[in-house]
């Protein structure tokens, strides 16, 4: 960000954008959120597509940098797996707005079901898949299922915990997390876990 005045902006779209959804809100909601004019919002961003895509860019860049340090650390795949899932339930806790748009709009948007929108979850499914793939070697992981099957049910663990929360209005204790994580794990790794 350039300065307070696009953060403030910022913040009150992902409040709006949360509330009303993507295709209800108008830049004048935001403008009206953020105590701002309607021309100063549209002097930092073009348009609600631009800001969207702002906010939706900084989320991809925080949730591939962090699988990218994961997949280069020299910790035990379990470890690694635990800090995916506190990266989602921590960012929650957080910035539940975000995570709220990555929910609402971002995994269930027909937007991201076209191929740009398929290449960030692509990414994503990547770079996770390194790790499995990397605790598979190790003979952490079943080297039985395929580590794109071990990906994808994993994540979907954790969308789906996410999604309840969200959807919820829940917010994120450090029992909670704690609980959610140990849960994730143990019903990852009963099916998933080498011997």
């Amino acid at each position: 960000m350039k300065n307070n005045k696009q953060e403030i902006i910022v913040e009150a779209a992902l409040e709006v954008f949360r509330d009303k959804g993507y295709a209800n809100t108008r830049m004048a909601d935001i403008a009206r959120r953020a105590g701002v004019s309607y021309g100063l919002v549209y002097h930092y961003f073009a348009g609600k597509e631009v800001l969207f895509d702002v906010i939706v860019e900084g989320w991809w860049g925080q949730l591939y940098q962090m699988l990218k340090d994961e997949g280069a650390s020299d910790t035990e795949c379990r470890e690694k797996l635990e800090n995916i899932i506190k990266f989602f339930l921590d960012t929650y806790a957080e910035e539940p707005n975000l995570v709220s748009i990555f929910v609402t709009e971002v995994s269930r948007s027909s937007v991201y079901h076209t191929a740009g929108g398929l290449a960030k979850f692509r990414t994503f499914f990547s770079l996770t898949e390194e790790i499995m793939r990397e605790g598979q070697k190790k003979g952490f992981l079943r080297s039985d299922i395929g580590p794109h099957y071990l990906t994808y049910i994993f994540l979907g663990a954790i969308e789906a915990f996410i999604s309840i929360m969200v959807l919820g209005k829940e917010e994120v204790t450090r029992e909670r997390r704690d609980r959610t994580i140990n849960g994730i794990i143990k019903v990852f790794l009963f099916g998933a876990g080498a011997d």
